[in-house]
């Protein structure tokens, strides 16, 4: 990326501006063992807040020199920096790029191990809690939590139907049994005992145990557009693998909806298509945080919209200009797979795609994706976009079978000219409500 297009994003979990290189030269390095213990970062030196470039006054060399002596004396272990320059107009940025840590956790030696240790959320340093400084020790030893064992409990407690559900869902034929949770990983036996882990324990118990209930999913209607009036409220404690299902038909009963009845089926709809909101559900069973035990996931229902929340914000190395681009990085791995294995999960890092896509598809405004302090918010919008009747009819009549459709069927259906019909086709592929396949007399239109 180019450096006038650097100066206009804003400072997040991998960028950050400075003036220059201040004498408490405390947050600085708390900056960069923020990032070292992230996935990297930049540090911007010789920009203001307001984005003016000031450059730097000191000789880029001297100021190498002393940064690099300042780091290797200050943080443990040494992160990976590196130094470089970039000239703006007349001025001179330095870069200090710091690569995502191999050891960690990093901290400042003057703060010890137990003090100082920095994450970064959002554009701010955090010293990390015991959850995150043990999430850190996992990554260095290339583990996932749900990969971890939890000596606690006996395999008996998992539930060999649940396991049954899987295998079949998998289009196996194999015998469910506890070799089978072991070849899992859901399991795992050592020294004549058999221990789940924790991953097996949140996916095939038929509730969960008091111990992980914070992974339970609560579905709440309201009456408006805050959370003043609560209509129904609901708490589901199944074991992940049962759960979506169970979520999404509680949506149903909590969800409006029109029923339509032709000549040969009766159709219902929804003001927000459930395929987005099946979406939303998988992402935050899939990719919550379940270090941090004092919260569990929501989805609450107003009269405007839903919001999908899960504690944890984005995985390392993700950031929210990331989401819907294909890039993905998984926190719950045991998790994760199973749930592809099951054809829950299609292809990683689609999730937001089909959210997007299925709010596109149903003339939805554009959903938003939020980090709010130690949650990651989906949020879709029930009121559909304004467009006149007349467009109206087009949209429907495209989405009707699924059949992509040329100008020349569309005006004959809906009884109009058919340069009518291709300027109204034109208004909604500027909407960005329907594609245009072909060309000649072989373009066709879809959602």
């Amino acid at each position: 990326m180019k450096i006038r297009e650097i100066l206009k994003q804003p400072e997040d979990k991998s960028l950050e501006f400075k003036k220059e290189i201040p004498n408490n030269r405390q947050n600085l390095l708390e900056t960069v063992v923020a990032f070292a213990n992230g996935a990297g970062g930049q540090i911007y030196v010789g920009v203001n807040d307001d984005r003016t470039v000031t450059g730097i006054k000191e000789e880029p060399f001297d100021l190498e020199e002393k940064l690099s002596s300042i780091i290797y004396d200050s943080i443990s272990p040494i992160p990976n920096a590196f130094f470089q320059t970039a000239a703006f107009e007349d001025k001179t940025i330095f870069i200090i790029r710091i690569l995502p840590g191999a050891n960690k956790p990093y901290y400042l030696k003057k703060l010890g191990p137990k003090g100082g240790i920095f994450v970064r959320v959002g554009s701010t340093n955090r010293k990390a809690d015991s959850q995150v400084v043990a999430e850190l020790r996992r990554q260095a030893r290339n583990i996932s939590l749900d990969q971890e064992i939890d000596p606690s409990f006996d395999c008996d407690i998992l539930d060999m139907r649940l396991l049954e559900k899987f295998i079949e869902l998998r289009g196996l034929k194999t015998r469910p049994g506890l070799d089978y949770f072991v070849k899992i990983k859901a399991a795992q036996c050592y020294d004549h005992t058999c221990h789940p882990t924790i991953g097996g324990l949140l996916l095939f118990c038929s509730t969960l145990p008091d111990e992980y209930s914070y992974a339970r999913f609560r579905v709440s209607r309201f009456k408006a557009e805050n959370r003043a009036d609560l209509i129904n409220s609901t708490t589901i404690n199944d074991g992940l693998l049962a759960m979506p299902e169970k979520i999404v038909d509680f949506v149903r009963l909590y969800m409006e909806r029109k029923i339509e009845i032709s000549t040969l089926r009766r159709k219902e709809n929804y003001d927000i298509p459930l395929p987005a909101i099946r979406e939303g559900i998988l992402n935050a069973i899939c990719h919550r945080d379940y270090s941090i035990t004092g919260a569990d996931n929501k989805l609450d229902i107003f009269s405007d919209r839903i919001e999908i929340t899960s504690p944890g914000t984005l995985p390392l190395g993700i950031t929210l200009q990331d989401l819907g681009e294909g890039i993905s990085e998984v926190r719950n791995r045991l998790i994760v797979k199973i749930f592809r294995e099951a054809g829950y999960v299609e292809q990683l890092g689609t999730g937001i795609m089909r959210i997007k896509e299925a709010c596109k598809t149903n003339a939805l405004p554009e959903p938003k994706f939020e980090e709010t302090g130690n949650f990651f918010k989906t949020i879709i919008f029930r009121t559909r976009l304004t467009i006149s009747p007349d467009l109206e009819d087009v949209l429907e009549l495209i989405k009707h079978d699924g059949i992509p459709l040329g100008s020349k069927e569309i005006a004959a259906n809906l009884n109009i000219h058919q340069n009518t019909a291709l300027k109204r086709l034109r208004q909604l592929e500027e909407k960005g409500l329907i594609h245009k396949q072909g060309s000649g007399p072989r373009v066709r239109y879809s959602v």
